[in-house]
């Protein structure tokens, strides 16, 4: 799941876009209001995005400023928040290379996509950066993946998939008797696999049909894992299980 540190110093935003943040499915490390508690927080909790409000009311930092010393001592995406709009503010912020804007009044549509550019534009910068080779990071051939392990990569046949989990800008993908971790975003990795058995069945699973054991109410069951159903996805989820 990814995790979200938001700064907002106005208390009635802040406790809508937390609300909001985790109707989408992600989580929230904390809710500061000024750098003194952003700082603070992340120093003890790493969130995987940070979605900072450019105008902070009561700080000599304003977001823009607290952007910079984030990005100067964590690689992290980052969003910026605003009601401002005019050509100074913007080009202030811009020159801290944000993955994604959000303008006040906020809509929840409008948050997902943001954070989701936020995410994916993150990974491609890591995928392409000077101590990574800008190769695709999980090369899938003929229905195998091949998964980095350590030095080497390991074909992993996309028929011995349990399910493939979001974790954070990575993600989580199991067989029966492995886990790995990608260095891919769970968007990337559905792209890849839409003509195979594989459904999204929450924000943050991906899951193969082939090896559902049960499904309860809002859960569904592969292997020992207990896996939700948003309520966003049971239309296709079900119109999926229906064609097979």
């Amino acid at each position: 799941m990814i995790r979200i540190l938001l700064i907002e110093d106005e208390p009635i935003i802040a406790k809508d876009l937390a609300g909001a943040v985790e109707d989408l499915g992600y989580s929230v490390t904390g809710i500061c209001r000024n750098h003194h508690e952003a700082l603070n927080s992340l120093a003890t909790t790493l969130p995987d995005l940070v979605l900072c409000d450019i105008h902070l009311e009561g700080d000599d930092w304003d977001g823009i400023r607290l952007a910079q010393e984030i990005r100067s001592l964590y690689n992290l995406p980052l969003i910026f928040l605003t009601a401002l709009t005019d050509a100074a503010t913007i080009s202030r912020a811009a020159a801290v290379e944000p993955d994604a804007y959000l303008t006040k009044p906020f809509e929840e549509r409008g948050l997902y996509a943001a954070i989701e550019l936020a995410i994916s534009k993150f990974a491609l910068r890591q995928d392409n950066s000077p101590e990574s080779p800008a190769t695709e990071p999980l090369p899938f051939i003929a229905g195998n993946f091949f998964v980095k392990e350590k030095k080497r990569l390991v074909k992993v046949s996309a028929a011995d998939i349990f399910w493939i989990k979001a974790d954070g800008v990575y993600s989580l993908l199991a067989t029966a008797n492995r886990q790995y971790l990608l260095s891919a975003h769970l968007g990337a990795i559905e792209e890849k696999v839409k003509d195979l058995p594989f459904v999204r069945v929450h924000r943050s699973w991906l899951i193969n049909f082939q090896h559902i054991e049960a499904i309860e109410d809002d859960m569904l069951t592969i292997g020992s894992e207990r896996i939700p159903l948003g309520k966003s996805y049971r239309e296709a989820f079900y119109g999926r299980l229906q064609q097979l």
